[in-house]
């Protein structure tokens, strides 16, 4: 018999031995469903790792002011967070306390993100005289270049490449970043040549039965050079979507051996851009000491989030959520003003919709206060500005919360956005 139906038989056999059970009462209904707690008026305020990481950075730095690499973590941390004056001041702590290839290689970095290229070929060519490692000292002109280059920098791009070549004459790289901007700025016969090279290069490579890793390095640059060589249209590449800004020239123009690095003045706001929609920039005025990320979603229209956050719980401290989308039609603002106050849970106080304009700027924003919040409570937020926005070619709607009902905080909301700039930084065509 199957063990299935062999286990069937025996439970009825056992139910027939055992005598019947006495009848029970049937069941009290079950008790309805609590309702769900109301959805809270803000986002809870969540650690932050990236503050958590300059947290601790800046605690290393404190305990141990003559230690290179606790400058050079935070540094890292501060560059993550785009507070890129704060993040290059550290970066040249660390050079002074040790001049090495670690400490030269992070100032480069952040000179690259701060957009000060010479001092990053400058920073990059002291890698390279502290290192007998070619690919190593390389591959940071690649970065540059290959950034360069996204930011249509041609010139600027084939220089860094041209010294890579000399430290790693025939890395393979160099050959494909120098393929593909030739590619993209119609220069055809001298990309064909470059490709041509790439492809002899890979297939010898490739002879050797490399590790997976690198055949799948390997074969996308065998792609690109049969694209090449057989005159298909190559497209450049757009911007990484990375926020960053551009350092002020003290941050870069500078003899480590005549001034110290702690002695470089932060400015007390800074410019900060963000790469929405290829080349189209959004550019805020934003104080130095506040932390940003950008994340960047695909699909038409092309669309951003952007998040802000000043030092975290303070009394004074903010999260600021910014969604950025592409848009060549005029919206409607006073519909999504309605579509921003219906989303906000609970039942706010809603205050009166202002409107303001600027040249090639409108906008709409209102303030929310949350009745149920409790004064001083460090795990909420009291108070929203709300406001939807129309700049250029992009459509914004940003919600700042606030601890405080400070009218100074909603003053300087409004000042903020209305000093955004869209820039279009689009590389010529050739």
């Amino acid at each position: 018999m199957p063990r299935t139906r062999l286990l069937l038989a025996l439970a009825l056999l056992g139910a027939c031995a055992r005598p019947m059970p006495a009848p029970v009462p049937a069941p009290a209904p079950a008790p309805a469903p609590a309702p769900a707690p109301p959805k809270p008026f803000a986002p809870v305020l969540q650690t932050n790792p990236v503050l958590a990481e300059i947290a601790t950075a800046e605690r290393s730095a404190a305990d141990r002011p003559d230690d290179a690499e606790a400058w050079r973590r935070l540094a890292l941390a501060l560059r993550r967070a785009n507070r890129l004056q704060e993040a290059a001041r550290a970066a040249w702590r660390a050079v002074e306390l040790a001049p090495s290839v670690e400490s030269w290689t992070s100032l480069g970095n952040v000179l690259i993100q701060g957009g000060a290229p010479n001092g990053a070929v400058a920073a990059f060519e002291e890698v390279s005289r502290l290192t007998n490692d070619g690919f190593l000292a390389a591959q940071n002109f690649l970065s540059l270049g290959y950034r360069a280059w996204r930011w249509g920098m041609d010139d600027l791009a084939m220089r860094a490449y041209a010294r890579a070549d000399e430290l790693a004459p025939g890395h393979p790289l160099v050959l494909y970043d120098r393929a593909l901007l030739l590619a993209t700025s119609g220069q055809i016969a001298q990309a064909q040549g470059e490709a041509t090279k790439l492809r002899n290069v890979v297939d010898r490579l490739l002879e050797d039965r490399p590790p997976l890793e690198m055949v799948e390095i390997l074969e996308p640059m065998k792609a690109l050079t049969e694209s090449i060589i057989n005159g298909d249209a190559i497209a450049r590449r757009p911007p990484q979507p990375e926020p960053g800004q551009r350092l002020p020239d003290r941050f870069w123009r500078r003899d480590p051996s005549q001034n110290h690095a702690l002695d470089l003045a932060v400015d007390e706001t800074s410019e900060r851009y963000y790469p929405i929609t290829g080349w189209h920039v959004l550019a805020l005025n934003l104080p130095s000491g506040w932390t940003d990320s950008l994340d960047v979603t695909k699909g038409e229209p092309a669309s951003a989030r952007i998040r802000v956050e000043a030092n975290s719980g303070g009394p004074r401290s903010v999260l600021w959520l910014l969604t950025v989308t592409g848009s060549r039609q005029a919206p409607d603002l006073d519909r999504l003003v309605v579509q921003a106050q219906r989303s906000l849970a609970g039942t706010p106080i809603l205050g009166e919709v202002r409107s303001f304009t600027d040249r090639d700027l409108e906008g709409r924003a209102f303030v929310a206060d949350d009745p149920g919040a409790r004064p001083g409570d460090p795990g909420g937020f009291s108070r929203a500005w709300v406001a939807v926005m129309r700049t250029g070619d992009f459509l914004v709607t940003a919600t700042r919360f606030l601890h405080d009902r400070d009218p100074g905080l909603v003053d300087e909301s409004e000042r903020i956005l209305r000093a955004a700039k869209v820039r279009d930084l689009t590389p010529p065509h050739r």
